[in-house]
């Protein structure tokens, strides 16, 4: 645990030097809360919430957390990494923990507008709520991110991960109930993440499904990543 917390503040004061991360986890989420939550304001409020809080720490968790891998793993300071007496689960815990805090900024950034400015229905019971289910449906999303890291080409991770977010995104609340789609979105990682909000915002007892279809996909996504890892470290 402790070589998680050490792996975690290497890479918590080197985010804080970067100023394009600093703007996908402190700025990004909350404009475009901003910018689109109107579109529920009348119809369902709340559902804006849970959306804008997923998509900000699946924000986090996917696209910056995957576009750092990418870039780094190659780098000097990767190379410097592995060299320290740090496994590969203290390195995935510390990546975790690393992702879990930038997002929790992000969940009351989000919160503050969400009360003082929109004038959403939002109360201290259902952020907290809300917010753990956030934070731990970002656990695959992490994950996958840094999965996807490992494999991804630094000149095309950014492209990669943007349509991806944006992919998961919609595909979380926008595909039809019909048809194809119907059976297709069961298959969406973000679709059941959404599900299990809405399922505590309804106050409804919690659909085991989805939270086993998010914790089987961890698991396929721990193994996944440790082969990648490793494969990545051979070649190098």
């Amino acid at each position: 645990m402790k070589l998680s917390i050490l792996y975690f503040k290497l890479l918590f004061s080197s985010t804080t030097r970067n100023v394009p991360a600093l703007f996908f986890t402190l700025i990004f989420p909350p404009l475009m809360l901003l910018l689109f939550a109107n579109h529920w304001k009348n119809s369902n409020p709340l559902g804006a919430v849970v959306i804008f809080f997923n998509y900000s720490v699946q924000t986090v968790a996917l696209m910056l957390l995957g576009m750092g891998v990418t870039q780094e793993k190659n780098s000097d300071w990767a190379k410097y990494l592995r060299s320290l007496p740090i496994g590969l689960k203290s390195m995935i815990f510390g990546r975790l923990l690393h992702t879990l805090a930038l997002s929790s900024i992000n969940l009351v950034s989000l919160a503050a507008i969400a009360i003082f400015i929109l004038g959403l229905p939002l109360n201290f019971s259902n952020f907290g709520g809300l917010a753990l289910v956030a934070l731990l449906g970002g656990i695959p999303m992490a994950l996958l991110g840094m999965t996807i890291g490992y494999i991804a080409n630094p000149d095309s991770s950014r492209s990669i991960f943007t349509l991806l977010n944006l992919l998961l995104l919609f595909g979380s609340f926008s595909l039809p109930n019909e048809g194809v789609f119907k059976y297709l979105r069961e298959f969406v990682p973000s679709y059941q993440w959404a599900k299990i909000s809405f399922i505590y915002l309804e106050q409804n007892t919690i659909s085991i499904p989805p939270v086993l279809w998010l914790c089987g996909l961890s698991c396929f996504l721990i193994f996944a990543f440790q082969r990648t890892y490793n494969r990545n470290l051979k070649s190098n």
